[in-house]
């Protein structure tokens, strides 16, 4: 068999109303024989599992279903990484899609690269309109599109997103962590584990990653984000851990950028109860001022700048005008 270029971890919990098109946007004749597409469903209850069956069935040297006891998407990607047979290596949520050309120059460019990190830029699609819009227009801005850079050149200019990233597989498999099971926000683990082991960096200009907005219930609503404020926690408690036993590397200042946007993240989460979680806000706010002086200049979001200005006694005021911006 023909080894392939790129394995895509799709994973599946109940995203019946939205897999065909995911799978359907990989059946691409000019790159299905240099891929490998892993749908794992993940102990869903729907018919995701059976629809991604047909595709394996019609496509068996493309498609391949593994079904698994529930385990959250951390799990999946674990999975994913065990059971991947391509150089390359993404993953592609089962409720996204790719935009079909952007798929074929990507494969198109693996094939001729041997950069550890792949770069390739990505769509917003708001699931009713269907609109497109860009979180940045340029994922490392001033690289060359199709060039191999040493990691330390362009490293801290990157916007480390799991949807514009492809790793070598390799590179993910060899490093030492796995990500957290049983819990939300584990993109941001994936992201950064393998950063200190990347040496090269390649990018193409496509937009390839189609990922959907709007949706009910999607993992950014405010009850989730309430609910999930623990997990959020664990994660970010652990990325800290990450970034001190790695903070002398090359990998630093990306670290440094991303830990600042993660950490915007749990102020907005605090922010979003009322004054039952000032204390853990301002308790984050004391640790990473004195642990973290390289990050904590990096939180620039206005809201919290006006939190800092005010001595915090602003804390209700802002806390509802988050809740009210956010609902």
């Amino acid at each position: 068999m023909k080894k392939k270029i790129l394995t895509i971890v799709v994973p599946m919990y109940n995203v019946g109303c939205y897999i065909k098109q995911c799978l359907d946007s990989f059946v691409v004749p000019e790159v299905m024989d240099k891929v490998e597409i892993l749908a794992i469903d993940d102990g869903g209850t729907d018919q995701s599992a059976k629809i991604a069956q047909g595709f394996g069935a019609r496509y068996p040297g493309t498609f391949r279903v593994i079904q698994k006891e529930n385990g959250g998407h951390g799990s999946v990607i674990n999975r994913g990484i065990e059971e991947a047979s391509g150089r390359y290596f993404r993953v592609v949520d089962g409720d996204d899609w790719v935009d079909r050309e952007g798929f074929i120059h990507l494969v198109g460019h693996l094939e001729e690269t041997d950069a550890d990190m792949v770069l390739s830029n990505y769509h917003w699609v708001d699931h009713r309109s269907g609109r497109r819009s860009t979180e940045v227009d340029e994922i490392c801005p001033g690289i060359g599109y199709g060039a191999t850079y040493p990691f330390e050149e362009v490293g801290e200019h990157i916007f480390m997103k799991m949807h514009a990233i492809t790793y070598k597989t390799e590179v993910i498999r060899e490093q030492p962590e796995r990500l957290d099971e049983h819990c939300f926000y584990v993109d941001t683990e994936y992201m950064l584990f393998p950063l200190p082991y990347v040496k090269t960096v390649s990018a193409i200009k496509d937009f390839v990653y189609l990922y959907r907005i709007g949706l009910p219930g999607q993992s950014m609503s405010v009850e989730k984000l309430q609910r999930q404020c623990g997990q959020h926690e664990r994660v970010l408690d652990r990325l800290l851990a990450f970034y001190d036993q790695h903070k002398t590397e090359s990998c630093r200042k990306v670290l440094e950028t991303t830990l600042a946007r993660i950490l915007t993240s749990q102020y907005k989460i605090y922010l979003l109860f009322t004054e039952s979680h000032k204390e853990q806000l301002l308790a984050m706010e004391e640790r990473i001022r004195g642990e973290y002086p390289a990050i904590y200049p990096l939180v620039t979001q206005k809201a919290i700048l006006f939190l800092r200005r005010t001595g915090y006694w602003s804390y209700g005021m802002v806390s509802f005008l988050v809740r009210r911006w956010a609902h």
